[in-house]
Order: C-alpha cells, then sequence, then structure tokens
C-alpha cells in the first residue's frame, strides 16, 4: 500500500474516533446517565491547554534543532487566531457575541487535529518506523481523541446549541485529522522536516484561543477560576492520558 494510502488510514482511523467520541452528545438528557454533563467548556480549555503544551509544542522543539523555526511557527500560531477573532468580532459584533468563541474554539481544535493526523499518517507510513510503532501512535491519538471528541461537543452544547449542531462541529475537527493523515502520507515520502513547525502552529493556535478563554473566565471569578474543579480536570486528564500511554 502506498504512503498517501497508509496516510490515509491512519488520518480516518484517528479521526473516527472523534466523531465516535462526540456521540452521546446526541442522547437525550432525559433518559440515562450523561457523560457531557461534567465535561463543560472549562474542562475543554483545562484539556486544550495541557494538550498544546505536552501534545504539540513540547514535541515540536524536542523533534528539531531549529528552535527559532519552531519559535516562529508557534507565534504565527497565536497571531493566526488572534486575527481570526479580530475579523470575526469586527463583521458583526451583535450576530458573533455569542456564538464567536465556540467558532474560536472548533476551529482550533481543527488546527490541532490537522498536525494529529500528518503525525499519525507519517507514523504509519514512514520506512524509518516499525508497523508496529507506527500502530502504537495511532492508538494513543485514538485514545485522546475519544474523550476530545466529547469536550468539543460539550463546547458547543454550552452555550446553547443542538445536540446535531454540537455533534457536527465536533465532526469537522476529526475530518480535518483525515485530511492530515494523507497529507502525513504524502509528506513522508518527500520530507518529515516540517511536521515540528506545523505542530508549533497549532500549539500557538490553541494556546491563544485557550487564554483568551481563561482571561474571560478570569475577569469573571478573578484567579479563582484557575482552581475550577473542572479546569484542572481537563488539564490533568490529557497528563494521565499522557502517562498511560508513555
Amino acid at each position: 500500500m502506498g504512503s498517501a494510502l497508509m496516510g490515509l488510514l491512519a488520518g480516518g482511523i484517528t479521526g473516527l474516533s472523534t466523531m465516535l467520541g462526540a456521540l452521546p452528545i446526541l442522547k437525550n438528557k432525559t433518559t440515562g446517565w450523561n457523560p457531557w454533563r461534567s465535561l463543560n467548556l472549562d474542562f475543554a480549555i483545562g484539556m486544550m491547554l495541557a494538550a498544546a503544551a505536552f501534545n504539540l509544542i513540547g514535541p515540536a522543539y524536542s523533534s528539531t534543532h531549529s528552535s527559532f523555526g519552531v519559535s516562529l511557527a508557534l507565534a504565527l500560531g497565536v497571531a493566526s487566531i488572534y486575527g481570526l477573532s479580530h475579523l470575526i468580532h469586527s463583521v458583526s459584533p451583535s450576530e458573533w457575541s455569542v456564538h464567536r468563541r465556540a467558532w474560536l474554539f472548533v476551529t482550533a481544535m481543527m488546527l490541532h487535529n490537522l498536525p494529529e493526523g500528518l503525525a499519525s499518517g507519517a507514523a504509519l507510513s514512514a520506512d524509518s518506523i516499525s508497523a508496529a510503532n507506527g500502530w502504537t501512535v495511532v492508538g494513543a491519538i485514538v485514545f485522546q481523541n475519544f474523550p476530545e471528541g466529547l469536550a468539543t461537543a460539550a463546547a458547543f452544547l454550552s452555550i446553547g446549541m443542538s445536540r446535531k449542531v454540537s455533534f457536527f462541529g465536533a465532526a469537522m475537527t476529526g475530518v480535518m485529522e483525515i485530511l492530515g493523515g494523507a497529507l502525513g502520507g504524502i509528506f513522508t515520502s518527500i520530507t518529515s522536516a516540517s511536521l515540528p513547525f506545523i505542530l508549533a502552529f497549532a500549539g500557538g493556535a490553541m494556546i491563544s484561543v485557550t487564554l483568551e478563554e481563561i482571561f474571560a473566565k478570569m475577569k469573571e471569578t478573578r484567579m479563582t477560576y484557575l482552581w475550577q474543579k473542572q479546569f484542572v480536570a481537563g488539564a490533568l486528564s490529557v497528563v494521565l492520558m499522557n502517562w498511560l500511554i508513555s
């Protein structure tokens, strides 16, 4: 099987896990257990902040000697979300005031999932990586994507979006992972030198969104927000997942 097809397979598996993770959001809240009740936007913010630091920015710096290039990509990721936020806010503030943060959230998650797809596609199609190790990388991403998909959908639900729209928003982040997997397979046959910079860019985008949310929350609750149970639980969940995977 060619590198592009192997990458597409890897991206398809990881992207599907995001969609499957978001499925419980469609369940009627009046029946049975609702897992998203404890996974609100605060949980997602904590998870995104930890994921950006441990799963994107850290690996980007450790996998290349060009610290300046990685730092530049990181700054570009921050600037891109800042510019997007400014653009959306300036188009029609009255219409976007309620949903602006949710769309910024899903945009950052799409940017986050694109390099995850690249990583899974590159790992599974690279000749220098054994098949077992490649599938281990894919499995690690799948393991993280299940709660990530649910948290993304819950973020939409928490601001009043319908369950179908919430699921669709989370599913779109999974679609980006499929695209990233195919690109990862193609890049592997050419060069893997660009992957650290893509990771850094996505990490910067996630940091930009999470900081905007944190600052908004701190204005409401001051410094006590940083000790909210859901925020801390979200951050610790990523640390726990990384520890279990390692």
